[in-house]
């Protein structure tokens, strides 16, 4: 932890905090300002705090979302495995990321890499480059088309302004299009209407540190705004030997948000973040002054980036509705493996609402412009990262329809739709669905889906070039490279989907659902001779080279169920296991031997229980234990843990949380570590203080 003048962002105004403040003081400050001055903020108390105390079931049913068709649609009348994180579970978990939240999902894998890195993957294919997972905020991608998947250390959301958080278990490329293959999450944040007054939030612990600034208020009766301001700092981790694993890891994030009403049936939002952050990590790289080929660099991490989101929603006196969506979105990275600049402009317009006769239809277009530039590495040290050409622009252009057709008043509905898409690395591609739902008796209702779903090449998979080993000193010396194919097809889906759900009152509600995925086209490593190294190089070499190509296909199957029982008012339990089998096999012309080892990387079983208990109105105990099978390709074990928190608000205004995570183990591994690592870390346990002011 540093000990630099630490400056909050706030409103564009920066609020110096000393000479000598890390977080951590800061928080200790701020805990102790909040209590000191609890009494004479009795009369300023907010709501906000007493709304998220509790979410029954029956609201839970009536929630409308849109992460399916993008039309608004009540969570329990949705044909697929969706589930809804609200903000009252959101603040009883005790998470303090996005990841950690998303723990709790049923059907999906998260496992902390390290301090600053986890998995989230869906159904299958977890790894650090989680390519088959769409992740939006308010419905603006932060998904990589660098790589393919979520760097999530660049998610700093301030989590007391999460609304909700949706998922999709399945695949969702008729509404979102390419790379919505095994899931879509969309976190949805709340509107500034529901964010009046001040909020401080601050946490201090044995292993992070937060302080989170919020001020809401009106323009004018039809406008109201909110500012925030957030920084962390994170301890390092420590490798299995108990050393430390030197990945400590801090950002400060600030931004805003403004939601006008000029009529009853019109909304304007604007929404902008700016966040800038420090990571470090230890890496062992290739090189050829050493026995072993290999060397062992401290890598500093430098990420920061920008992004404005404008939308603009109309209704109609029938109850059609139009949205435009207008986003820019620049992105900066510079470490070992990548020195990244990115650019991407977006623009959105769907229709909602067309009824003709039993036909509800929906429909929209958009198109995407990305830019970038990536540096090439310095060849001199062995930094081998090469892409052809350096600087690129991508335009993706798309349409979708959706009809749901009413074929039996209140009981079956059908619903067709399909994406189309034209993109620059593989041409047109589509992705047809088709929904059909059946509710049996009040409270059931079954259902079943076949949709097809896809992937596109990412940037680094069609252009990129990098060192991976040092096989051989030589002479000459022999490497083993990666290489790119500019001639990847995307990879394939079609899923097959069963699902049945029943809701009884305001007391249960059961939810399960099965797949079976069928892929084809996946992403094969397959090698060659030794040949000349193509790269250019102060020193002569040979190289072995694994090229990209598209020479796995696969299936998975599987099982999810969810129970969410409120057996009380005062009591709410959720319990969810998962089943997942995944079975990859090279293709007779492949010669690939590493892709099989996939099918290790993703638990077969998972188990999640969680409870939370009002012992009083203003105190609650809240318990999560989870189960993680063996990722047996990982050499990972199965582990249990128990998380447990205790939460007391004095009043509307004040809320004190205490927090401890990950109690039956005092560190257990999770994961293998990530691109060129130097050792697996371990996750520990961790205690913390958390306060929330409303002012």
């Amino acid at each position: 932890m540093n000990s630099d003048s630490t400056r909050q962002v706030f409103g564009g105004c920066y609020l110096a905090v000393g000479q000598a403040a890390s977080t951590k003081a800061l928080s200790t400050l701020l805990l102790s300002l909040c209590l000191s001055s609890y009494a004479a903020t009795l009369s300023a108390a907010g709501s906000d705090l007493q709304r998220l105390k509790r979410f029954s079931l029956e609201d839970l049913a009536a929630l409308e979302v849109s992460i399916v068709g993008k039309a608004p649609q009540k969570a329990v009348d949705i044909p697929a495995a969706v589930y809804v994180l609200t903000a009252a579970q959101i603040r009883n978990s005790g998470a303090t990321n996005i990841p950690d939240l998303l723990r709790g999902v049923p059907g999906l894998h998260v496992a902390q890499m390290d301090a600053n890195k986890w998995i989230v993957s869906s159904r299958g294919f977890s790894s650090r480059i989680t390519n088959k997972l769409l992740v939006m905020i308010d419905g603006r991608s932060i998904y990589s088309p660098l790589f393919g998947g979520v760097v999530w250390d660049q998610q700093n959301l301030m989590l007391e302004d999460v609304e909700r958080i949706e998922v999709v278990r399945g695949p969702g490329g008729t509404a979102w299009g390419s790379n919505a293959v095994n899931g879509v999450i969309n976190i949805i944040t709340k509107h500034t209407r529901d964010t009046q007054g001040g909020l401080m939030s601050s946490l201090v612990g044995s292993e992070k540190n937060i302080v989170s600034l919020r001020q809401g208020g009106k323009l004018a009766p039809d406008a109201s705004y909110r500012l925030y301001a957030k920084r962390r700092e994170h301890e390092e981790s420590t490798f299995l030997d108990g050393s430390d694993a030197t990945d400590e890891w801090s950002d400060t994030q600030v931004g805003f948000r403004l939601d006008w009403q000029p009529a009853k049936n019109k909304q304007l939002t604007l929404q902008g973040d700016v966040y800038r952050g420090s990571l470090s990590e230890r890496i062992t790289v290739p090189s050829l002054e050493t026995a072993t080929f290999t060397t062992l660099r401290e890598d500093n991490i430098d990420v920061s980036g920008a992004n404005l989101m404008a939308k603009w929603s109309q209704t109609s006196d029938s109850g059609a509705s139009n949205e435009l969506k207008v986003y820019f979105d620049h992105v900066e990275r510079d470490q070992w493996v990548i020195d990244e600049q990115r650019d991407m402009f977006d623009v959105a317009y769907q229709y909602d609402g067309l009824m003709i006769g039993q036909h509800n239809f929906t429909f929209g277009a958009g198109y995407r412009y990305t830019r970038d530039k990536l540096s090439m590495g310095d060849l001199s040290i062995g930094q081998v990262r090469i892409f052809s050409p350096e600087k690129r622009s991508d335009h993706l252009f798309s349409g979708f329809v959706q009809d749901d057709i009413e074929l039996q008043k209140d009981r079956w509905w059908l619903t067709l739709g399909s994406k189309v898409e034209h993109n620059q690395y593989t041409g047109t591609e589509f992705q047809p669905s088709m929904r059909l739902r059946w509710k049996s008796a009040e409270g059931q209702m079954l259902w079943g889906g076949v949709s097809k779903a896809i992937r596109t090449p990412s940037r680094a998979e069609t252009d990129g070039l990098s060192l991976l080993d040092v096989l051989s000193a030589g002479p000459p010396p022999v490497a083993l490279l990666l290489e790119g194919n500019d001639d990847l097809k995307v990879e394939n889906l079609t899923a097959y989907e069963l699902g049945f759900r029943y809701q009884a009152g305001a007391t249960l509600i059961f939810d399960m659902a099965m797949f079976y995925l069928d892929y084809d086209n996946l992403i094969s490593f397959e090698s060659g001779g030794i040949v000349p190294v193509s790269i250019p190089s102060p020193i002569s070499a040979l190289s072995t080279t694994l090229t990209l190509a598209n020479e796995l296909e696969g299936a998975s199957y599987g099982v999810e169920f969810t129970v969410l029982w409120s057996p009380r008012k005062d009591l709410h339990i959720n319990a969810s296991y998962s089943a997942l089998t995944l079975d990859l096999s090279p293709k007779k012309s492949s010669l690939d031997t590493l892709s099989e080892k996939q099918e290790g990387l993703s638990p077969q079983h998972q188990f999640n229980f969680s409870s939370n208990y009002h012992l009083q109105e203003n105190l609650s105990v809240n318990a999560t234990a989870r189960y993680v099978g063996e990722l047996r390709d990982s050499n990972v074990d199965a582990y249990t843990e128990l998380d447990a928190s205790v939460q007391w608000m004095f009043d509307d205004a004040l809320s004190i949380s205490l927090v401890a995570r990950n109690l039956l183990h005092s560190a257990h591994q999770e994961a293998l570590p990530a691109v060129y690592p130097t050792a697996a870390t371990k996750v520990e346990r961790e205690f913390f203080i958390k306060l929330d002011w409303s002012f």
